[in-house]
Formats: structure tokens, C-alpha cells, sequence
């Protein structure tokens, strides 16, 4: 059962806890991509390094889903304004995906978007996630082309994925 959530701004002190969910999210989706022996010995140790070390700008949208409860991190998006939207990183406790919890940080990450006068915004989807690329397209994403791109040192093909006007859904 999905628990009672806020959507708030990350703080510094969420990164560690964002990097886990991340290599925990990565570790279930992408286990048939990345090879077994990067998942199981670096996966998580490269994700804690590169939020370790990330710089997030002013207007860089970084949110977090935590359980009002426990304050236990549910989800997060971030997404990076240099200088035109790029959603870098939606994810959840693999266990509450399809819950909501995606939909409502992306609403939010619009709504923070829209306020701060940015109207387009695109990602990449790895091409075998095809959960993912239907997640977006529901939520008016259109799929551009594809490409050769780089997950953690591996080559992967993934969708350019652009929303020529992002709104509030």
C-alpha cells in the first residue's frame, strides 16, 4: 500500500539517499543491459560518486517524493536547465512504480518549469524500456529518433523523447 507523500525540493542532505534509489531503480530495469558484474561491484558505487559531486544550478529542478510518516524517500526527478530542460533522472522505489508517484513528480517538475518561464523539455529513454517510453508518451512526450548513447561506460540505444510544450497535466 502506497503510503501518505509530499513532493518537496531536494536538500543536500537527500543526494546519498537519492543515489540509492537511483542504483536500486537502475539495478532492477537495467539488469538485462549493464552486465551482471558491473551491477552487483560499481553500480551503486558510481551512482553515490556522481551525485557526491554534482553541482545543481538555480534553476536546476531537483524533487523528492518522502513518506509524510517516516520521511522514507519514495521517488525523485531531476531535471537539468543548461540552458534548455533535460529530464536526466525519474525514478521510484522499483516496488511503487506504477503507483502515481512518477506522474506526480513530473507535475510538479512542470509546474516549478513553467514558473520559471521554460515551456519545452526532453529526455532520453533507453529503447528497451519500453514501460518507460509509454510512461512519457501518456504524458505528451513525443519520441524524436533514436541513437547510440552511454550508460555508465556501456553502449545503449535510447529515444530522444521532447515535449514541444510541457503543461500541467
Amino acid at each position: 500500500m502506497l503510503p501518505p507523500y509530499l513532493i518537496r525540493s531536494a536538500f543536500r542532505s537527500d543526494l546519498k539517499g537519492i543515489a540509492h534509489l537511483q542504483a536500486d531503480s537502475w539495478a532492477a530495469t537495467y539488469r538485462t543491459v549493464l552486465p551482471p558484474h558491473y551491477v552487483r561491484e560499481r553500480l551503486h558505487d558510481d551512482i553515490r560518486d556522481e551525485w557526491e559531486h554534482r553541482k545543481i544550478g538555480k534553476r536546476d529542478v531537483v524533487l523528492v517524493a518522502e513518506a509524510e510518516q517516516n520521511k522514507q524517500l519514495l521517488g525523485f526527478i531531476s531535471i537539468w536547465c543548461r540552458p534548455l530542460p533535460f529530464i536526466d533522472n525519474l525514478h521510484c522505489v522499483p516496488a511503487l512504480t506504477g503507483h502515481g508517484i512518477g506522474a506526480r513528480l513530473l507535475q510538479e517538475a512542470f509546474s516549478t518549469l513553467l514558473a520559471q518561464g521554460d515551456t519545452t523539455a526532453s529526455l532520453t529513454v533507453l529503447a528497451i524500456n519500453e514501460g518507460a517510453r509509454r510512461f512519457y508518451q501518456k504524458h505528451g512526450a513525443v519520441v524524436n529518433n533514436r541513437q547510440k548513447a552511454s550508460l555508465s561506460g556501456y553502449s545503449v540505444d535510447v529515444d530522444i523523447m521532447h515535449w514541444s510544450h510541457i503543461s500541467k497535466f
